[in-house]
């Protein structure tokens, strides 16, 4: 789907996770902070279980030993089993894993989010949930066919979870969460797989983003074909809008979530106003229109605030509301309105 089906400029959205332990209370939290780009929240606070990876492998934890964060084990004999799996079994999200994908649908079906333009998903991609896998304390990420069997499953989790999203009528956006991209050159081979999981959500009629919070090159993240790039803006903004990959990018119509409210506890030493110069110089240093640049990007809190506390969450979308309703003032001169 065309990004520019979607109102993108001056709005928030969350990268996914949130620090409440009471789902239904995270959806209230998103409703009041996202009303038009809302998100269902994951919640590695409320249970073990509510960990990303075993929401994103569900149908397989039989199979899996978790071992530390980022960690899950395999016993070498269910190896074939698990890879078989991974190209028949049905995907979907569990209710008992995935407490806030559940309380996030019955908002919608109760008419919380009426007004939005999207509804977001999330998933994460394939090389980073192959990084993810051991055997015997060995990492799976170079095994043969590995990439690709996550990637046939992982599309056909991206396509249950559009299919659930779009039955209340907006456009669903579905980002794929993929740190590792920051670990490949733009040539490398392994990102075609990462272009099939978006291909995927496009031909299901999603618009998608890909998210890597880590120091990806600016061409591998073009380089994988996106509507919309989610980076570390905070940590990266100035560099990013001078690339020319990423100038070509916008040039071209694709939009930039920009994490620009750092995941810190304590954010009390930053003020909206400076972070909107900040966007305003690195545009202008970038030599971009700032009016179209500003209806091409989101505002959001970097990832991570699961980990932090709900206090910290509200102060962390506080300040991205103030500086997305600056940027909504840019865009203003581009829409009228």
């Amino acid at each position: 789907m065309p990004i520019d089906n979607f109102i993108l400029g001056g709005h928030v959205t969350g990268i996914g996770s949130l620090p409440h332990l009471d789902p239904e209370a995270a959806v209230r939290f998103v409703a009041e902070f996202s009303p038009k780009i809302p998100f269902w929240p994951q919640l590695p606070q409320r249970l073990p279980q509510d960990d990303m990876l075993l929401q994103m492998l569900a149908p397989l934890t039989d199979l899996l030993t978790v071992r530390g964060f980022g960690k899950m084990e395999l016993h070498p004999l269910q190896l074939p089993i698990f890879l078989g799996q991974l190209r028949s079994v049905a995907a979907g999200l569990d209710p008992q894993r995935t407490a806030g994908f559940f309380a996030f649908e019955r908002a919608c079906a109760g008419g919380a989010f009426a007004d939005a333009h999207v509804l977001k998903g999330q998933i994460y991609g394939p090389l980073t949930l192959a990084r993810c896998l051991y055997v015997n304390q060995r990492p799976l990420s170079k095994l043969p066919g590995l990439y690709a069997a996550l990637t046939d499953y992982l599309g056909r989790l991206a396509v249950w979870q559009i299919e659930r999203l779009r039955r209340f009528g907006k456009p669903v956006l579905l980002f794929v969460d993929e740190p590792a991209l920051a670990l490949e050159r733009p040539d490398s081979p392994a990102l075609a797989h990462v272009r099939q999981l978006l291909q995927t959500i496009q031909a299901a009629g999603a618009a998608n983003g890909i998210h890597c919070c880590a120091a990806a090159h600016p061409a591998t993240l073009v380089k994988v074909a996106p509507d919309i790039i989610s980076f570390d803006a905070h940590q990266h903004l100035e560099g990013f809008l001078r690339h020319p990959s990423i100038q070509h990018f916008v040039a071209t119509g694709g939009g930039l979530a920009l994490g620009l409210i750092p995941t810190l506890a304590d954010l009390r030493g930053l003020a909206p106003d400076d972070l909107f110069a900040r966007w305003v110089g690195a545009a202008v240093g970038g030599d971009y229109n700032l009016d179209q640049l500003a209806a091409q990007s989101l505002i959001t809190a970097t990832c991570g605030l699961g980990l932090l506390t709900e206090t910290t969450a509200a102060t962390a979308f506080w300040q991205s509301t103030q500086v997305a309703h600056k940027l909504r003032q840019e865009e203003n001169t581009v829409y009228g309105y």
